[in-house]
């Protein structure tokens, strides 16, 4: 129901309420002076991530810059030295530590937001009580559950399921055969039968259940998260 384009006042409704609470930061670096920087990391062997040199920035210095029409991002002031910890549905808790975790983007230069605003700010006025993706997103929820929790927002249930993965335990890629359910259906496959296997691909109906086959009234009436397996299928 959300066009992202369409509620950019939204946005940047939240992300000043993030600057004022000392959560987010304005950032005027050129993409030449962020592409030095990288590159100066790089030579030292370092992790390439933004390194914060806006984040002390005074207010003066700030409204000086704005006032001059210097072209800004707002970037997730992330607090040093700490630790975030989720539990999460399938993988338990994870732990995860500050100095590691980007000054992550929220609001682009365009004033467009980046994903890690928007899906929050989205989710939570959508209600939504369970964001359930991909394991790779893991790394990505520390910055998330800061925004909430800067915003005095619920943090939904995390869950975060496993990839399904080639025969060589890579991931799975339209490189290496037929990956889109569109061929699958193409070739005969039923819609019933694709549901089926990929139900059973990192799931199991537990309870000494020996019947592969379910119909989706089945599936509907036994799935749990709780029974989703952690490692890839």
């Amino acid at each position: 129901p959300y066009f992202q384009s369409e509620r950019l006042d939204i946005y940047r409704k939240y992300c000043d309420e993030l600057i004022e609470k000392k959560a987010a930061y304005y950032a005027f670096e050129t993409s030449e002076e962020l592409d030095e920087m990288r590159k100066m990391q790089q030579l030292e062997g370092r992790q390439t991530m933004y390194d914060g040199r806006a984040r002390d920035l005074t207010d003066e210095e700030v409204k000086t810059n704005l006032d001059k029409g210097m072209p800004y991002v707002i970037r997730l002031k992330v607090p040093r030295d700490e630790e975030v910890r989720f539990n999460d549905v399938i993988k338990g808790v994870i732990k995860i530590e500050t100095n590691i975790i980007d000054d992550q983007i929220l609001l682009k230069s365009d004033g467009f937001p980046t994903y890690h605003l928007a899906n929050v700010v989205d989710d939570h006025l959508m209600g939504i009580t369970h964001i359930i993706r991909g394991e790779e997103w893991v790394t990505s929820v520390p910055k998330h559950i800061l925004i909430y929790k800067a915003l005095g927002w619920e943090v939904p249930a995390m869950v975060h399921v496993p990839l399904i993965l080639n025969p060589d335990k890579s991931k799975l890629s339209k490189r290496q055969g037929d990956v889109a359910v569109e061929d699958f259906l193409k070739k005969g496959y039923l819609k019933e039968a694709l549901i089926n296997f990929i139900a059973m691909l990192g799931w199991n109906p537990g309870e000494g259940e020996e019947n592969e086959f379910f119909s989706m009234e089945q599936l509907i009436d036994k799935f749990s998260l709780e029974k989703v397996q952690s490692s890839g299928a």
